[in-house]
């Protein structure tokens, strides 16, 4: 009876013991599935966003970037805008929440430009004698009635002067074998990602929301130098 009683004793021990042992590890496994959940995420709209300034990139390489009007409206197919146009396939496609009278019509079903974090940067870059000699920098958050979002983090601190693809940039990855004369457009996306779960040990180390910052360049026929006629 002395040693059937004591096998219980222990038994409810280590019963008490792996609950205790379950208690302290189940919040750290519940974290590490959160956070991995939360990367998946992330990647996802990472790779969205990519997709788009692919898209966007191929729409601009076959137009002329002096088309400049003042027709800022997607749903416009009268007058082209190079710049808006371009940024217009970011936009959210027609009959989405996230569509307004203006910035509609795109192949962006997934996420939602913030007008006063997010940025769109279309650059143009004319390479004449295997160096730039013109570029024009056209930023969606002037038409949104922000100033230079592309500039700031999503916590609104300035963190660069200039975009990804700056004169200075698109300069030192030419080569001295490249064609002398050519023209180029870079997309930048600038999107501030919101956490899904906003997991507090998570965003103690990282921001929330994040920077996704993606580009894409591509070259554009009608940007390069033409030759000045003799007469």
């Amino acid at each position: 009876m002395f040693q059937s009683l004591k096998r219980f004793k222990l038994s409810n021990r280590s019963r008490g013991q792996s609950f205790l042992e379950l208690a302290l590890v189940l919040p750290v496994l519940m974290i590490m599935l959160l956070g991995v959940t939360e990367v998946a995420f992330y990647i996802g709209a990472y790779m969205d966003v990519v997709d788009l300034t692919r898209e966007a990139a191929r729409f601009a390489s076959v137009r002329d970037p002096s088309a400049v009007n003042s027709d800022f409206d997607c749903s416009s197919g009268t007058d082209l805008n190079f710049f808006y146009d371009t940024a217009c396939v970011i936009s959210p496609p027609a009959g989405t929440p996230g569509c307004n009278s203006t910035f509609c019509n795109g192949f962006n079903p997934y996420i939602t430009l913030n007008p006063a974090t997010d940025d769109v940067v279309i650059s143009v870059f004319t390479i004449a004698g295997g160096a730039v000699s013109d570029s024009t920098v056209f930023s969606l958050s002037h038409i949104f009635g922000s100033a230079d979002n592309y500039k700031k983090n999503c916590q609104g601190d300035i963190v660069r002067a200039a975009p990804y693809y700056s004169t200075a940039h698109v300069n030192s990855l030419l080569l001295s074998s490249a064609p002398a004369n050519k023209g180029y457009v870079a997309v930048e996306v600038y999107y501030c990602y919101d956490q899904v779960f906003g997991i507090p040990l998570i965003t103690d180390f990282i921001p929330n929301p994040l920077q996704i910052h993606a580009y894409t360049l591509m070259p554009l026929p009608a940007a390069q130098p033409t030759p000045t006629p003799i007469p």
